[in-house]
């Protein structure tokens, strides 16, 4: 008994021990099993049928009353054979239950066994999985704090030679398509006004030839706003803060006097009313109205998406002969992502995006590929904001101070990333946000033009952590750091901070993404900035 338990441990240790990485061995290994356990069966029939006949002519024996020499069995009582009937089958019961306590070993035996197995490959599913769980933080991969960075002096020769040289063609870029943009809008106005559609206001130029075209509804027609934070419900994670834009008619109270009816003279002069009285209106809904969703007064995107590209089409085939170069729509879902082809085949991408403005410094865009269920959720965007604040900011540090050197470095690596491993959910803006983060918290006197190389290293550990929790704030939505240097409208300062890093929360793969992106972007840094280094030094010398 002890030799055949000890056995059974030993048998389970190995099955335990024994390492079955390889998915194909651990399949044949479980093959082998299910037929060996197949096989025991059938041999078990086979005894078991074996001592049935065996134990025959033994029951036989005790059934029968008279072949024995002892007394009647009494009721409930128990069997007592005689010595000689003892003698007789003592050979064959002793041989027959040796064999029943060998097979319920062995029966036994495999069902430890099975039930090992089972526990084992419990367990390991449960490590493969925390491993899987493991593989999407930066455990054992590139540290920002210790990617190694080249001094100042190599950071600041990179940025100059290489990242402002990039910087000026692309204020080339700029300067060509803000003109073209320009005549593209007016030409859109005519359109526009000729028909008796939306109204189309001057075009700004706002940052990496991101062009965007204000609209308002004709008279006496306006919007309305309804802002909401998005988070609250998960409606659409990618969009931090939105809003709903409604269509009202602001009707005139009408108090019986001629000159507030609707078709009255504008040369009319009421001598009942002093010049200075305001005339008091009232604002309706409007079901159905210009450019809205069906059976409701909010301004549907898709709707304004195909009036915004109808627009385009038609401007641009009335201007096209003035210009040497096609133009087209790269972008369906987009209402102006719109590409330039030169006849010497360089093309310059843009998107000029129509936008409602919430006030001068704010406004709500398209976000393209948006559920159909969202078409009147409007994504908010506070660049202006972000942009007067960073100004401010600038205005304590010290003279020709490293913070827009320490920026545009990290934006560059990051695009150079991208140009090899393709798109991923970190953008410039989550860089800008990260960098005015460090602005509001780092002593001004840190950001010393010498310390370009501390700085940067300061953004890349910042950016690590916030993508290890999944979280940046926005730096303006319910950050009191900004009271005493921006003036913004109460409904954001008392706003609930926004964590521009949501998706990451709510999508894995997108967080797994943006990882990866970033981990390869720090590994590719120290080689990437002394490749081009080195690249523009023979230029240097000539």
């Amino acid at each position: 008994m002890q030799d055949t338990l000890l056995r059974v441990f030993w048998v389970g240790l190995g099955l335990l021990m024994c390492p079955r990485d390889d998915p194909g061995v651990e399949e044949e290994l479980g093959d082998i099993n299910t037929v060996g356990m197949q096989k025991h069966d059938e041999k078990l029939l086979r005894e078991e049928k074996k001592l049935d006949q065996e134990m025959a002519p033994v029951r036989q024996k005790i059934t029968h009353n008279d072949d024995y020499d002892g007394h009647k069995l009494p009721e409930g009582g128990h069997f007592i054979a005689s010595p000689e009937s003892r003698n007789e089958s003592g050979h064959e019961l002793e041989g027959s239950l040796r064999l029943d306590d060998y097979l319920w070993y062995i029966w036994n035996t495999f069902s430890i066994i099975s039930m090992i197995r089972f526990f084992n490959k419990y367990l390991r599913k449960n490590s493969q999985k925390k491993q899987g769980e493991a593989k999407t933080s930066f455990s054992g991969t590139c540290i920002a704090g210790e990617v190694p960075l080249p001094d100042s002096d190599t950071l600041q020769s990179f940025h100059s030679k290489c990242v402002q040289a990039s910087s000026n063609k692309k204020w080339r870029e700029d300067e060509f398509l803000e003109g073209f943009a320009t005549q593209m809008v007016e030409t859109m106005r005519t359109i526009c006004d000729r028909n008796g559609g939306m109204v189309i206001g001057d075009c700004q130029m706002l940052d990496a030839c991101d062009i965007i075209v204000p609209i308002n509804p004709p008279e006496p027609y306006s919007f309305q706003y309804l802002l909401r934070n998005n988070h609250a419900s998960d409606l659409q994670p990618d969009i931090p803060i939105c809003g709903q834009i409604k269509v009202v008619e602001n009707k005139k109270i009408q108090n019986g006097c001629p000159c507030q009816s609707y078709d009255a003279d504008d040369d009319m002069v009421c001598l009942l009313h002093c010049e200075n009285d305001k005339v008091k209106t009232k604002a309706a809904d409007v079901c159905d109205g210009m450019l809205c969703l069906k059976n409701t007064p909010f301004l549907s995107k898709s709707q304004v998406t195909r009036w915004f590209q109808s627009t385009i089409k038609q401007a641009w085939a009335l201007i096209s002969y003035k210009y040497e170069f096609d133009l087209s729509i790269r972008n369906v879902d987009a209402p102006g992502a719109l590409v330039v082809r030169f006849r010497s085949g360089k093309k310059v991408s843009f998107s000029m995006n129509p936008v409602v403005k919430l006030n001068t410094a704010a406004h709500f865009y398209i976000t393209p590929c948006s559920p159909n269920n969202l078409d009147t959720f409007w994504t908010l965007s506070l660049t202006i904001y972000e942009d007067q604040l960073l100004e401010g900011l600038s205005k304590r540090l010290p003279l020709n101070s490293c913070h827009t050197q320490t920026l545009e470095i990290a934006r560059f690596l990051h695009n150079r990333q991208t140009a090899l491993s393709g798109i991923s959910a970190l953008k410039d803006f989550h860089f800008k946000t990260a960098l005015m983060h460090l602005l509001l918290t780092k002593d001004p006197s840190q950001w010393k033009p010498n310390d370009v190389a501390w700085r940067l290293r300061d953004l890349l550990d910042f950016m690590e952590r916030s993508l290890e929790k999944k979280l940046l704030h926005h730096v303006l939505i319910g950050n009191p750091l900004t009271k005493n240097i921006i003036q913004l409208p109460a409904e954001f300062t008392q706003a609930k901070p926004v964590n521009l890093f949501h998706p990451l929360v709510v999508h894995d793969c997108i967080c797994r993404n943006a990882l990866m992106h970033f981990q390869e972007m720090l590994r590719n840094t120290h080689m990437l900035i002394h490749d081009y280094v080195d690249k523009c030094q023979p230029f240097e010398k000539m």
